[in-house]
C-alpha cells in the first residue's frame, strides 16, 4: 500500500539498484543491463541507431532496423492539440454516462470501470472523421485485441506462431486492422498499434489512480476538498506505478554508458519507475517530504523539481505520441472520483505480467452527499 519498494521479481530487482552510480546487470549473468541515470537513459532512448527495440507490441521480433543517417521519422506523429481536445471532450461525456451507471453506490473493478470510456475517448482523438457508432465499434475491437495480447505479454517467452494464444492474438489484431481499412483509415496497421497503446496504458494508470485513492481515504478526502491536488495525484501514480515501466533496447554496436563498456547485441533497459526514485528528480525526506517509496502527491505542491522528469512517457523516437491526451484522461478520471467516497476492497498489490497493473482492482464507490469543490484546471 505504501508503494512499490517491497515488490518482488524483476520490479524488486530494478528498485533495489535504482540510483546506483553506474549501470547494473539484472537477474545474474546474461541478464539485461539497467541504465540508472537520467542522462544515460535519455542517451539510450534518443539514439535509435545504437539502441534498437527488440520486439513490437505483439512481442514479435523486430528484424529490420533502418539506419537513420541522423534523421528518423516516427510511425505515429504526436497527437495534435485539437485531437487531444476532442478525445478529452469525449471522455467528459463518457464520464457523465458513467455517473448514471454507478448511481448512488457500486462495487466495481477499477480496470473494468474505465475500459470503455478510455477506449472511446482515444478512438475519438485518433479517428475524428469516423461516425461515433463506427468509433465505438473500433474501440470495442481495440479492447478485444488488448485482451488477446494479455496472455502473449504475460508469457515467459513469446508464444510460437502456431499456438492458440498467438493465433487468437493475431486474429484479434487483424479484425481491428481490417475494420480500420474498411473505414478508409490511412495506414491501419500503425493506427491499430496507436489505438492499443493509447487505450491500455491510460486504462492501467487510471485504475492505479482509483485503487491508490481507495486505499487512502484520508488522501482522497483531501483531494475532494482541494482540486489542486488532482494533477499531483496523477503525477505521483505515474511515478510509482507507470504501466510502461521497462523500456527495452538492444545495442547495435559497442557503446559506453555511465562509464560501462557494453558490447554489441546486449539487452539494455530504461525504467521510469527506477528513475522516479532519484534524489535529483523527486522531492524526498531531505526536502521535508515523504520517502520516495510512498504515495504522497503533496510532495509536488511547492516542488522545485518538475513532475515527469523521470520519463513516464519515454523519450526519443518511440516516446508516447498521446502524452497530452493521456494526462488529460487521467486528470479527468481523478477529478471524477471526487464525486464519490472510495474504499478499497483489498490491499493493492502489483501485477508485473503485463506492464504494471493492480493485482486486485476492486473498489467501492458511494456518491457524496456534499458536492466537491469545482476542479481547477
Amino acid at each position: 500500500m505504501n508503494g512499490t519498494d517491497e515488490a518482488d521479481g524483476l520490479l524488486g530487482a530494478v528498485l533495489r539498484v535504482s540510483g546506483s552510480p553506474g549501470p547494473h546487470q539484472l537477474l545474474g549473468s546474461g541478464g539485461p543491463i539497467l541504465v540508472t541515470s537520467l542522462e544515460g537513459s535519455k542517451t539510450v532512448l534518443t539514439s535509435p541507431d545504437d539502441f534498437v527495440t527488440p520486439f513490437d507490441v505483439s512481442r514479435n521480433r523486430v528484424r529490420r532496423h533502418r539506419p537513420s543517417g541522423g534523421v528518423r521519422s516516427k510511425e505515429t506523429p504526436p497527437l495534435s492539440a485539437g485531437a487531444a481536445r476532442t478525445g478529452a471532450e469525449h471522455l467528459a461525456s463518457e464520464l457523465t454516462d458513467l455517473d448514471i451507471q454507478v448511481g448512488a453506490s457500486a462495487a466495481v473493478d477499477a480496470l473494468d470501470l474505465v475500459r470503455i470510456p478510455v477506449a472511446r475517448s482515444t478512438a475519438a482523438a485518433l479517428l475524428p472523421a469516423q461516425r461515433e457508432c463506427d468509433r465505438s465499434h473500433l474501440a470495442d475491437l481495440t479492447l478485444a485485441w488488448i485482451d488477446a495480447l494479455g496472455p502473449v505479454i504475460a508469457a515467459p517467452r513469446p508464444p510460437r506462431s502456431w499456438t492458440p494464444t498467438r493465433r487468437t492474438e493475431r486474429r484479434s489484431r487483424m479484425d481491428l486492422v481490417e475494420a480500420l481499412s474498411r473505414h478508409g483509415v490511412e495506414d491501419p496497421v500503425a493506427v491499430s498499434t496507436a489505438l492499443a497503446a493509447g487505450v491500455q496504458v491510460p486504462v492501467a494508470a487510471s485504475a492505479w489512480c482509483l485503487v491508490q485513492l481507495a486505499a487512502r481515504p484520508e488522501l482522497h478526502a483531501e483531494l475532494q476538498d482541494d482540486p489542486r491536488l488532482v494533477l499531483p495525484v496523477v503525477w505521483e501514480v505515474l511515478r510509482l506505478f507507470p504501466p510502461t515501466w521497462l523500456l527495452p533496447r538492444v545495442t547495435t554496436k559497442a557503446v559506453v554508458i555511465q562509464g560501462m563498456d557494453i558490447p554489441a547485441y546486449r539487452s539494455v533497459v530504461v525504467s521510469p519507475v527506477a528513475l522516479g526514485q532519484l534524489v535529483e528528480l523527486v522531492p524526498g525526506p531531505e526536502d521535508g517530504e515523504s520517502p520516495r517509496s510512498e504515495v504522497d502527491p503533496t510532495r509536488w505542491r511547492n516542488a522545485a523539481q518538475k513532475p515527469g522528469a523521470w520519463l513516464p512517457f519515454g523519450a526519443g523516437q518511440h516516446a508516447c505520441p498521446g502524452r497530452n491526451l493521456g494526462l488529460e484522461q487521467l486528470r479527468q478520471i481523478v477529478d471524477w472520483s471526487r464525486r464519490f467516497d472510495l474504499r478499497g476492497r483489498a490491499s493493492p498489490g502489483v501485477d508485473q505480467t503485463r506492464g504494471l497493473t493492480p493485482r486486485d482492482s476492486r473498489i467501492d464507490l458511494r456518491r457524496r452527499t456534499e458536492p466537491s469543490k469545482v476542479s481547477a484546471r
